[in-house]
């Protein structure tokens, strides 16, 4: 069954709406977004959420130990890492399961790649659009067909763009272990919507059924 994860998480509302329906995992955004949600908020919200629900915090950029602070205070069990962090930056934070970004156009960029997972300091990879100056939540796709044409030593998530209307496509050309949304089951940044939320989870695992 395909693995989801509801980025942009900013209320408890939201979060146990996208829990009900059968969300796997939950992001939390702690770098500057339209998404951003402040430690005591997640925290809150994070207390409430059953154990098997996955709780990750997205990082840009962020100094180690400032990353350190918020999970444990927050209760993270994982981190998603957007941002140029290297292999031994990654390595830091072998306590959590660790999900690094990269941004993909027309090709997968492999040699960039290689270095995480060559040193183990990695858990998933996740391929979201690139987009000069804009380090996700773009609401734009890439060649799904890229992931698919690839044997992957680690969990692939398909990011960028995604809704309702391509999940199914995205699972069937990509083939990824999963899929991550933010912007496409909104009502504005940071709202979900809870028609759309269950409309993306049923047709991302659609193929399953």
């Amino acid at each position: 069954m395909v693995w989801i994860k509801i980025c942009g998480i900013t209320n408890l509302a939201d979060a146990e709406t996208a829990t009900a329906f059968g969300a796997n995992a939950l992001g939390f955004v702690f770098a500057p977004s339209k998404r951003k949600v402040e430690p005591d908020t997640a925290r809150q919200i994070i207390k409430a959420l059953p154990p098997e629900v996955e709780k990750i915090g997205v990082f840009v950029n962020e100094e180690v130990a400032r990353v350190k602070e918020i999970a444990n205070y927050c209760g993270l069990t994982g981190l998603q890492l957007h941002g140029e962090e290297s292999p031994d930056y990654c390595s830091y934070f072998r306590n959590y399961d660790v999900i690094k970004a990269f941004r993909v156009s027309n090709y997968i960029d492999w040699q960039s790649i290689k270095p995480y997972v060559v040193n183990q300091c990695i858990n998933k990879i996740l391929l979201d659009t690139y987009v000069p100056q804009q380090l996700g939540g773009t609401g734009k796709t890439f060649p799904w067909e890229i992931v698919g044409e690839q044997e992957w030593e680690v969990p692939v998530i398909i990011a960028g763009g995604l809704n309702a209307g391509n999940a199914a496509l995205a699972v069937r050309l990509g083939k990824p272990f999963g899929v991550d949304v933010a912007s496409g089951v909104e009502k504005e940044p940071g709202k979900k919507d809870p028609v759309k939320l269950k409309a993306f989870i049923e047709k991302a695992r659609g193929l399953e059924k």
